[in-house]
């Protein structure tokens, strides 16, 4: 959460999650467990991470857990058989995987492993299993190397993985990245700057609808189900 301090300033507060909201004025006051913020306009950029005060959203957004694992340093003849050429590459399976040389020549290998809305220490080290096994039916030579790292997170998916930015809710917000918030989320942030402050409208997605997934409140209980669906057409296509 960022807050704009006495000085007129702005300021993080770290861990400080917005638990409730209520109207004030012509703005917001947003309850936090360590105080209260009013704001004339409030962005929500929260993606994956949005809680119950804003039911809205998390209606519309799919927390997924995405996943990565480290190989030790790779060996040069190791390299050459692997990512000849230093390239970043993704491949076009529903359940993808994505992979690249580190600066320190460890292969990261990526990918969503298992249809989750979790991604804690336990949920890691599930996925990183799967992880390995994919990176072996890549690339075979690599079967037994060593694991150096495994880690995870959460990305925010919309129905139909297009992102989504603008005023709802009486609320400004960008999200919906999909797996790809990178580079996007920052060029966002200069273009909500400039909506918000009435300087331009340059949003891209300026009026795209945006409706609520059928059935979902926040907790996307449906996603073993839709993980099936899609190893399903991996396997005939």
């Amino acid at each position: 959460m960022i807050s704009r301090d006495g000085t007129g300033n702005f300021a993080t507060l770290p861990n400080t999650p917005v638990t409730s909201r209520e109207a004030h004025g012509k703005g917001w006051k947003l309850n936090t467990p360590k105080g209260h913020v009013t704001a004339d306009k409030v962005l929500l950029a929260t993606g994956a991470y949005t809680d119950g005060a804003f039911p809205w959203f998390r209606r519309r957004i799919v927390p997924v857990g995405s996943f990565i694992i480290a190989t030790r340093p790779l060996t040069v003849e190791e390299i050459a058989r692997t990512v000849p050429g230093n390239r970043t590459y993704v491949n076009s399976r529903n359940i993808g995987n994505y992979f690249r040389l580190s600066p320190d020549n460890r292969l990261i290998f990526g990918g969503r492993a298992r249809f989750s809305g979790r991604s804690d220490q336990q949920s890691d080290a599930k996925s990183g299993k799967i992880l390995r096994a994919a990176m072996a039916e890549v690339f075979p030579h690599l079967a037994d190397i060593q694991i150096d790292y495994c880690w995870g997170g959460l990305v925010d998916m919309t129905a139909d993985r297009y992102p989504r930015a603008g005023e709802a809710d009486g609320l400004y917000f960008s999200m919906g990245y999909s797996g790809h918030g990178a580079q996007l989320a920052t060029h966002m942030g200069e273009i909500m700057a400039d909506l918000i402050t009435g300087r331009i409208n340059r949003n891209p997605w300026d009026g795209l609808p945006w409706t609520a997934v059928p059935f979902h409140t926040g907790k996307p209980w449906f996603l073993p189900l839709v993980g099936q669906y899609y190893k399903f057409l991996d396997l005939i296509r």
